[in-house]
């Protein structure tokens, strides 16, 4: 039985596939771009934001044009993944992707990735809900008076902050397991939940080295993605404090959309990355 790839070999194939067929994967993380298009026109609209005193129709075309870019950027980024895992899937097996058809098949995995996502995001809120909830009730509608109030306040404190490392212990717990769901839907042609039953199984047994293979890499790359964004904020922020006064109405909208712009390309360059170390685990965990 082959071995689960190494942390070392995991960042490097990583980062070599990167290096090689940066174009390409680029090129698809770009459309992340033309999803967010309507989150450019509202930094247009009210580049520093709405509040009390923004008039009604641009506080409605602002919520609107937001609405519409949350909804876009969110297919856009369900297409994204599903393009990714195939592309990358094919050139790791040492074929030609072809784009046109990867792309059509990206759109008809778009409902179930929306779906697997939308379950388990459900399913991790309710369970906090769960754990925490209850501590909360004991606590607020607790009416005891004297030691007794005291004990129950008490013991309502101990509740909440066992639940909430019982519900963050939980969401890390089966986050893991869960990781490599996307890729059983889309490249094991697996439904949601047969998706969902082969990444429980493929990590049992072997869940601290898969958890450990899954953060160090996103981790780093986490790290880079904040870096960039906060560096592009700074730098942006410093530019308007001192060119505020001379700057035109156009011109703060224009840096606003930049921005905007800014941040939305970082994480295309970044987000090939995250998919690329998913994916070569999960090669390793389906040879192992």
């Amino acid at each position: 039985m082959a071995k689960l790839i190494t942390l070392g070999s995991l960042i490097d194939k990583t980062v070599d596939h990167y290096h090689h067929n940066f174009k390409e994967l680029v090129g698809i993380t770009l459309w992340l771009i033309v999803g967010a298009a309507p989150f450019l026109f509202s930094g247009y609209i009210a580049p520093m934001g709405v509040d009390e005193a923004t008039p009604m129709n641009e506080l409605i075309a602002y919520l609107g044009i937001n609405t519409v870019g949350f909804i876009t950027t969110t297919i856009a980024s369900f297409w994204i993944a599903a393009c990714l895992i195939l592309t990358i899937d094919a050139r790791a097996k040492g074929n030609v992707p072809n784009h046109v058809a990867l792309g059509k098949q990206s759109w008809r995995h778009i409902p179930e990735l929306m779906a697997l996502s939308i379950g388990i995001a459900l399913a991790a809120g309710a369970a906090t809900i769960a754990l925490i909830v209850p501590s909360f009730l004991i606590m607020f509608l607790n009416g005891a008076e004297g030691a007794l109030g005291v004990a129950i306040g008490v013991i309502g404190v101990l509740l909440l902050f066992t639940g909430i490392i019982a519900a963050i212990y939980a969401v890390i717990r089966y986050g893991v397991e869960l990781t490599f769901a996307q890729f059983f839907l889309v490249l094991g042609q697996k439904n949601i939940w047969g998706a969902i039953k082969e990444s429980h199984a493929a990590v049992q047994g072997s869940w601290w080295n898969i958890a450990i293979r899954l953060f160090v890499p996103n981790a780093i790359i986490s790290l880079i993605v904040i870096a960039g964004t906060m560096t592009i904020n700074i730098a942006t922020t410093v530019l308007v404090s001192f060119a505020a006064a001379s700057l035109s109405s156009l011109a703060i909208k224009l840096i606003a959309i930049g921005l905007t712009l800014s941040i939305f390309i970082v994480n295309a360059l970044i987000m090939p990355l995250y998919s690329l170390a998913i994916y070569y685990l999960y090669d390793s965990i389906k040879r192992s």
